[in-house]
């Protein structure tokens, strides 16, 4: 018998309500105790998934779990949305298996299957937006960390500028808030309140 690729097996549509249900357990197990808001969203054209979680992990984390799970792909280089198909199974989750519609050498199989429960599938779900909201202790807990790694004053309000040549400053016009969102596109809100920074 032949080995099932992208290229050989049909791909079953599966519809955004579907998409969801698929990827809130993927999520659960990824990242245990929190708590991810999982809505669709129907338009003319197509429909989107958006996603809200407070501190705990990342974007760029969230995002490692849920990209396989958008059928649609943008390069802003020549503007053009192409698609993509995906391998999913329970256990393992999507993983994208190939992509097409592009035209200029991003066309063919991405990832191979997960395992022999793997089926290729074409998700109904063209985009997925996610979006990290801060809660007001952990904004606290970076803000002490931009201000000391600054040499600011400990109580420096959230609008004051940064200092030149801070690691966070990246116009002249800075403040802490600013400092506050980039590191906390880097820093992982760990449970107990703990926080882990990856480079």
């Amino acid at each position: 018998m032949s080995e099932i690729t992208a290229t050989t097996a049909k791909a079953r549509y599966i519809d955004t309500a579907e998409v969801a249900k698929m990827m809130r357990p993927q999520l659960r197990r990824t990242f245990p105790g929190v708590k991810f808001s999982v809505r669709i969203s129907r338009y003319s054209g197509g429909s989107s998934i958006d996603i809200r979680w407070t501190d705990g992990p990342t974007v760029k984390q969230v995002e490692a779990v849920t990209h396989a799970f958008q059928s649609a792909r943008f390069d802003g280089m020549i503007d053009l949305q192409y698609s993509a198909n995906s391998w999913y199974c329970a256990t393992h989750g999507a993983r994208v298996a190939e992509t097409y519609g592009h035209g200029m050498g991003d066309d063919g199989p991405v990832e191979s299957r997960c395992c022999a429960a793997a089926e290729l599938v074409h998700f109904g779900s063209g985009y997925i937006h996610e979006v990290r909201e801060l809660s007001d202790g952990f904004r606290s807990v970076l803000a002490v960390q931009v201000r000391h790694e600054s040499g600011m004053d400990k109580d420096a309000p959230m609008d004051e500028r940064l200092p030149e040549g801070s690691l966070y400053q990246l116009y002249p016009y800075d403040t802490v808030r600013d400092g506050v969102y980039r590191l906390s596109v880097k820093t992982e809100h760990l449970p107990y309140g703990s926080t882990k920074t990856t480079p």
